[in-house]
């Protein structure tokens, strides 16, 4: 009877309710929450617990110094902004958010921003997150979150009408997306590197996602987004719902390589697609075998409103370069300009690489699987005669009940910018070494 006591007594000890700040306008860190919370936040400079959520009212803010680690012990455990939080830690002494479990499919709630008109001066930076249910959630706010690490958490960032600044982090192994917005939603997400998220692998829980709800308009820039494990994950997937729904998405600079496909553009019931996406590295997405259902550099799908501008990008190594389908059927579908030098905007001028998508003897560098004909003009396809080109492109030539591609005037060889070079002298020989995007190369 006794050890039953003292048993009960110990489970009373480690019960806490939520803890919220009296929304008087005081700046608050942990040390200060230790005091006021009645064991919410126990612990002292640098090593904290958190037992129980909690919630920065809309007038407080939380500030919480370089070199806390803070450990969260139960499920419900987790920090919700309703007001501004500064968790600001240095490259040399950052700030860890972790559980007391390693629960890969999130154990604590994690980081919560609520609607808040200030919200845009909360910072998160140089931070490490690991096991939470969701590193970074935002509903109609929009903080910042950069140079940090989040890793092995449920969803790594999710964004509900939220402008979010999303940028030089590392997200990595997330059980399911490693980014993913809805409800109009345009953050920056910028020099991020996506590392294998979704590990769940039962579905296409992509590594950045932009959902069918709202007037998404993301800019997604200068990112790596590297798959390899989960067959299903894509890199980059935006969808749009309902002719209301508008997307100008920015996609611009990425380096994709080792997904299911590089990236999709879908849109369903006449969803407006304007997106434009330029500059990127698309390569080697074709984990998954079933070449029916995954396999392309960039994906076009759905309705005649989904009309993306496809411009100065580099795919290659895919199953497939660049296709463009509605549903499995052939009928009229997305209208995307991929090269179109016979009007007077000189942003759609093509431009692209597109080579060395095969499956097994196949080159399918463009597959138009619609009855409506396409532009892509002024190309490179690496080989370069009209003939030759023709190997690589299936549309009407291929099938009467396909679309025409325009793909002529194509591009001569377009030149891969160097991003490095050096010259080294050896005795009498000199050694060249230079980089590109695509690949490295050494002479003597």
């Amino acid at each position: 009877m006794k050890r039953l006591l003292l048993i009960l007594i110990s489970i009373s000890s480690n019960s806490f309710a939520q803890y919220t700040t009296p929304n008087t306008g005081v700046n608050w860190d942990l040390d200060s929450l230790v005091l006021y919370s009645s064991g919410v936040v126990v612990g002292s400079f640098p090593n904290y617990q958190i037992n129980n959520n909690v919630v920065v009212s809309a007038n407080d803010e939380l500030n919480i110094l370089a070199g806390s680690n803070v450990i969260f012990t139960a499920p419900a455990a987790g920090i919700e902004m309703n007001g501004i939080l500064k968790a600001i830690g240095t490259s040399s002494d950052s700030i860890i958010f972790t559980s007391a479990v390693e629960d890969s499919t999130g154990y604590y709630v994690g980081l919560r921003f609520n609607a808040n008109p200030n919200s845009s001066l909360s910072q998160i930076k140089y931070a490490r997150i690991f096991y939470a249910d969701y590193g970074l959630r935002c509903i109609d706010a929009s903080p910042t979150l950069a140079n940090s690490y989040l890793y092995k958490c449920g969803r790594g960032v999710q964004l509900s009408s939220s402008n979010a600044v999303i940028k030089y982090n590392v997200i990595e192994r997330s059980y399911e997306y490693g980014i993913t917005m809805t409800l109009s939603s345009s953050p920056l997400i910028e020099g991020n590197h996506m590392i294998k998220n979704n590990t769940k692998a039962t579905s296409a829980m992509n590594q950045i996602s932009i959902g069918l709800q709202g007037n998404n308009s993301p800019t997604i820039r200068n990112n790596i987004i590297e798959g390899g494990e989960s067959i299903p994950t894509g890199g980059i997937s935006l969808w749009v719902s309902g002719s209301t729904a508008f997307s100008n998405a920015i996609i611009e600079g990425n380096r994709i390589f080792n997904n299911s496909f590089g990236i999709t553009l879908y849109s369903t019931s006449n969803g407006i697609i304007n997106a434009i996406v330029r500059d990127n590295h698309i390569y080697n997405n074709n984990i998954n075998p079933n070449v029916m259902v995954s396999g392309s550099g960039i994906n076009i799908n759905g309705s005649q409103a989904n009309q993306p501008i496809i411009t100065r990008n580099t795919i290659h190594g895919n199953w497939w370069g660049i296709t463009i389908q509605n549903g499995s059927t052939v009928q009229a579908g997305p209208q995307p300009n991929i090269g179109n030098i016979e009007n007077s905007d000189t942003t759609d001028d093509g431009m692209n690489i597109i080579y060395g998508n095969v499956q097994g003897l196949n080159v399918y560098d463009l597959y138009n699987n619609c009855t409506n004909d396409i532009y892509a003009q002024n190309n490179d396809w690496r080989v370069y005669d009209s003939l030759s080109i023709e190997q690589h492109i299936f549309h009407k030539a291929d099938s009467s009940l396909h679309g025409f591609v325009k793909f002529v005037p194509f591009s001569l060889f377009i030149p891969v910018e160097l991003t490095s070079f050096t010259a080294t002298v050896k005795g009498n020989d000199v050694q060249l070494s230079w980089s590109s995007a695509t690949e490295t190369n050494n002479r003597g």
